[in-house]
């Protein structure tokens, strides 16, 4: 079964990583931030028909500061 993971560190082993620049305990995004979170989550699952093999991506994202 095919698998991706959102991670917020580089270097995670796993077979298809999302990398995303936010920070630990938000994987998502910021609380509240439905519609992020859709994207999010949509981009990562899109990873599962655009890798065709195991890799790391960064997902074009960033933390509202």
């Amino acid at each position: 079964m095919p698998t991706v993971a959102l991670s917020m560190e580089k270097g995670v082993a796993a077979p298809r990583v999302a990398f995303v620049p936010f920070p630990y305990n938000f994987p998502m995004g910021e609380p509240n931030e439905r519609r992020r979170h859709r994207e999010v989550a949509l981009a990562a699952l899109g990873l599962l028909h655009e890798l065709p093999e195991p890799r790391q991506v960064e997902l074009p994202f960033r933390w509202r500061e």
